[in-house]
């Protein structure tokens, strides 16, 4: 068929189909499953585990705490497995690992077999077919549309935490919860592990389809790059890796607290479970709009203005929050939040890419995740300052000075083609 020209140069499409979007179809997929199932439904199997077995809920919620710690643990040798050998085996891998553990997990007897099976199992299968994978994909498949391609990629965990908890349920109403992980094990093991072996390829070279052009930023383009492999210390000597660890340290901690403490504070503020559950969704369609706001202009915008812009959206969400708002206000703040936490996992996957390369981003993304776990503990010490205060307003208010301390490191942030491989 002939190229493109004349008249026709006229029709191209926007975004002409290229093998890369089906591959990032079952990333997004995966995704879905793996963080839908891991995180976003734990607290519905949570219940039906205290009743059964009459644990306290401190000992139950252990469950996830151990799991987040797995999870993070796991990333960096994911990361470096889906650099060295095939992506798609390792996706299939965790699935596999994600049924298991459920499998496992609706034979358990004590609460000792679900730390086990739930904690270590699924935890593990989260790393291998999870978050990490969708991006990884999407960095090594797309170079043009790369921003483009890590914001959509990044809606899999919305479609989980939308779809999954709504589905645990409508099961959990119909059967028990032992019969309702049998079901979701044998579930996605049929609906993803096809897919993954008959569409995933780790590159376009290896699918045998030309890859992408690289990106245009402005008038000035990114010329091919070819990175190689870093190790784990070549990494961490890098400015820039904890150049963008250290600028988004106060939005994750902010996200983080603000999911896992909505519901007290709004019992603080005066604001029913109902309108709550309002101002979470607000939330969740916010964080989707972020991604793909992001996404989009990644590809055409200097980096570090799109961090400035997140930054000031959270920034104003804090200072709304100050002010001790009203319902309304609280929408507005919700709405920046959201937007600005939606925005930052996309924009850290097209940073680690332009500077370290698609052949080291698994390796990198992989320590990241690891890096960021100690912020789990953020929420608890939020709660703890309201409890000792009375009022979270003293938390908040060290996160907008965390939030001005971070922001001039946007000056590392710089977008730079990695040089290429000798």
């Amino acid at each position: 068929m002939a190229a493109y020209g004349g008249e026709a140069e006229a029709f191209r499409p926007l975004f002409p189909w290229f093998y890369g979007w089906k591959v990032l179809d079952v990333g997004m997929l995966s995704m879905a499953v793996a963080v839908g199932l891991a995180f976003s439904s734990f607290s519905f199997f949570a219940v039906a585990w205290i009743d059964e077995f009459g644990t306290s809920r401190g000992e139950t919620v252990l469950i996830m705490s151990i799991s987040q710690l797995v999870t993070g643990l796991v990333y960096p040798f994911a990361g470096r497995a889906m650099d060295r050998y095939s992506i798609r085996w390792v996706g299939i891998a965790g699935i596999l690992s994600l049924a298991l553990g459920l499998a496992l997990s609706a034979l358990a007897t004590s609460l000792w077999h679900l730390i086990f099976s739930f904690g270590l199992l699924v935890a593990s299968g989260n790393a291998l077919a999870g978050s990490l994978l969708g991006h990884t994909l999407a960095a090594k498949w797309f170079r043009k549309h790369s921003g483009l391609a890590q914001g959509l990629v990044g809606m899999g965990i919305s479609f989980g935490a939308l779809v999954f908890p709504l589905l645990i349920t409508f099961l959990l109403d119909i059967t028990d919860w032992r019969q309702a992980m049998l079901v979701l094990a044998v579930g996605v093991s049929v609906l993803v592990v096809p897919l993954m072996l008959t569409v995933v390829r780790d590159s376009p070279e290896d699918r045998g389809v030309a890859p992408e052009p690289e990106a245009m930023q402005g008038a000035v383009a990114h010329p091919p790059v070819q990175s190689s492999m870093l190790s784990t210390a070549q990494i961490l000597r890098d400015p820039f890796f904890w150049a963008m660890l250290g600028a988004y340290t106060p939005i994750i901690i902010i996200a983080l607290v603000m999911t896992a403490n909505l519901a007290p504070l709004g019992q603080d503020l005066g604001i029913s479970p109902q309108a709550t559950g309002f101002l979470m969704s607000v939330w969740s369609i916010a964080n989707m709009m972020g991604k793909i706001a992001c996404g989009t202009v990644a590809d055409r915008v200097e980096q570090r203005l799109i961090y400035l812009g997140t930054m000031a959206v959270t920034v104003l969400s804090l200072v709304l929050l100050l002010s001790v708002p009203g319902y309304v206000a609280m929408i507005l703040v919700m709405a920046a939040m959201g937007l600005g936490s939606g925005a930052y996992m996309p924009l850290i996957g097209v940073m680690a890419r332009r500077h370290f390369g698609a052949v080291a981003f698994g390796s990198v993304m992989g320590l990241f995740l690891l890096s960021i776990r100690p912020m789990v503990l953020a929420p608890p010490l939020a709660a703890w300052v309201r409890d000792s205060f009375g009022t979270y307003n003293y938390f908040w208010a060290g996160c907008l000075v965390l939030c001005l301390c971070c922001t001039p490191v946007a000056w590392y942030l710089r977008s730079k083609p990695v040089a290429a491989a000798k």
